[in-house]
């Protein structure tokens, strides 16, 4: 009956191009700051090809450099489902024709149109789109995501799409981590994080961790895990199933992986232990939170088991010598604030601050207590140069950061706030009482307030031919928006830079063609403007005449 239930649900949708299915990544795979949330199909490195609804509904969503997914076709389905066609390069003729429409109508490129159920009925395996390299793209594919229409969970499409793909490889365990709890475990006499070691020797609470891959046939790339186990003495104490992923809880990745190893390595260690503040539902774990108490003088035997979504499985076994020894007293939260630390806990709403800055970050923005390196220079010229910690170190959601003006300026809301790490980011921020508040995501690097009352700039690369193009940039707050008209009606420009629209701090290359524009071609003299304006809403406007 299970084999029968299992059959019809992969029979439910059809895959979303007509060619063999070869993946470029899968469901859940981790990344900085959130999972991969759907299948990268692959399409020959080329563009163009042919995108299908993979069920029965209704185009309900079309959206244009969002999320980075470049241009995008939402599918509501009758049984609660909603698909997500990512990179396209263009939509079917009729959605192109409704895109180009709400554009001229709103006069801007970047779009979220929502529809009706009764606007654009389509059929499984109708025509909807055509694959491209448009948003976040670092070449030619179809990324297919998969949500619950209400929560908007993330599910993965291999449980309805499965039934199509070729898959007898196992996954592969690549190495171990180990985890001695601070203040109540070591291992190899260390209380360090360290790899695993032949004839290891364990006292107290430690956890593991494990860097593996999943792969296929036929494909060089590699995959994530859909399902973890790790038992210690025959008994389950952690496993996880990555599956049904909650969007809002994406940058807990951060959390489950060792995010310290990934920046320094650039490969995951995914944690067989749940820190205290991470939410994931699809982690679960014995009522030690997957810590394993190592309290006896014996051999713990303990064994790692990996399963894809069609079964292949690896295991690992492996031993730890729990030997007596004693454990160094974790330094208590009140001495680590007398040796100049500041803690992030997990379990309580933040305040911290310094002379002319707050930062606040609520309960359950932090996986675990979180240590600061607060500092505060006056070298800033409209406000001091605040340092929270030195390293990355990704939030949950946005905390709120102000910080105090200590100069007067000609138009405070020219004020915006500047992440010096590694390169400038602007943050914008509102001004209000002295103040600008602004929305952070991760703490490293400094902050300081800069101002910009200086326009964008407009470079021409090319008016003299049917395809206009520019280069639009600017260096401060970033480029919002931009505009073109011809005799004072709106003509639509659209990014050529890969992956980049507008909110943009470098330059970006944008283009209209003039042969899919209302403006008729006489062979006469026309006015061209062009307006560009930044997060400070400072605005630059280019004119000239071009014949057409």
């Amino acid at each position: 009956m299970l084999t029968l239930i299992t059959s019809l649900l992969l029979t439910i949708y059809t895959p979303p191009m007509g060619h063999e299915i070869s993946l470029a990544g899968n469901f859940g795979e981790p990344r900085p700051n959130h999972f991969h949330g759907g299948l990268d199909f692959r399409t020959e490195g080329e563009e163009g090809k042919c995108v299908m609804a993979i069920g029965d509904g209704y185009v309900s969503r079309l959206t244009v450099g969002m999320y980075g997914f470049g241009n995008a076709v939402y599918v509501t389905h009758p049984d609660g489902h909603t698909s997500v066609y990512c990179h396209l390069q263009r939509f079917a003729p009729r959605l192109e024709r409704l895109l180009k429409n709400w554009q001229y109508a709103h006069e801007q490129h970047e779009a979220d149109i929502r529809l009706k159920a009764t606007d654009y009925p389509v059929a499984q395996g109708q025509l909807i789109a055509f694959s491209g390299n448009t948003g976040y793209s670092f070449g030619p594919h179809l990324h297919l995501e998969l949500h619950d229409t209400r929560s908007w969970d993330m599910l993965d499409p291999l449980e309805y799409l499965g039934g199509f793909v070729n898959d007898t490889l196992p996954p592969q365990i690549h190495g171990i981590r180990v985890y001695p709890q601070q203040g109540r475990g070591v291992y190899n006499g260390s209380a360090d994080t360290q790899e695993l070691t032949d004839s290891a020797t364990a006292w107290g609470q430690v956890g593991f961790a494990i860097y593996a891959d999943d792969y296929m046939q036929n494909s060089h790339n590699y995959y994530g895990i859909r399902r973890t186990q790790l038992l210690a003495d025959g008994r389950e104490v952690f496993s996880s199933d990555v599956n049904g992923i909650p969007y809002s809880c994406n940058r807990m990745v951060n959390s489950w992986g060792d995010y310290d190893y990934y920046h320094d390595h650039s490969h995951w260690y995914l944690k067989s232990f749940i820190e205290p503040g991470n939410t994931l539902p699809f982690l679960a774990a014995d009522e030690h939170r997957g810590i394993i108490d190592i309290n006896e003088e014996r051999d713990y035997h303990l064994e790692y088991v990996l399963t894809d979504y069609f079964g292949n499985q690896s295991r690992l076994q492996f031993v730890v010598r729990g030997r007596s020894e004693t454990i160094a007293r974790q330094p208590s939260h009140s001495q680590r604030g007398a040796l100049g630390g500041t803690l992030l806990r997990w379990n309580r709403t933040n305040v911290v601050s310094l002379p002319g800055m707050q930062l606040v970050v609520p309960y359950g923005y932090v996986g675990k207590d979180t240590p600061l390196q607060l500092s505060a220079e006056q070298m800033g010229e409209l406000s001091f140069v605040y340092t929270l910690t030195k390293r990355s170190s990704p939030l949950f959601y946005d905390a709120e950061l102000s910080i105090a003006v200590r100069k007067d300026v000609p138009d405070p809301s020219k004020l915006y706030v500047v992440c010096h790490f590694g390169n400038d980011i602007s943050l914008g921020g509102d001004y209000a009482d002295g103040w600008v508040k602004t929305q952070v995501r991760d703490l490293g690097g400094s902050y300081e307030l800069y101002y910009d009352d200086e326009p964008p700039v407009i470079e021409p690369k090319n008016t003299d031919t049917e395809l206009l193009r520019f280069s639009i940039s600017d260096g401060q707050s970033g480029v919002k928006s931009f505009k073109g008209y011809i005799d004072g009606r709106f003509v639509l420009f659209k990014p050529q830079t890969q992956s980049l629209t507008v909110k943009s701090q470098g330059e970006t290359l944008i283009a209209c063609r003039l042969g899919d524009t209302p403006v008729k071609p006489t062979g006469k003299q026309h006015r061209l403007q062009l307006i560009v304006t930044d997060n400070r809403d400072n605005r630059q406007t280019y004119e000239t005449t071009i014949k057409y």
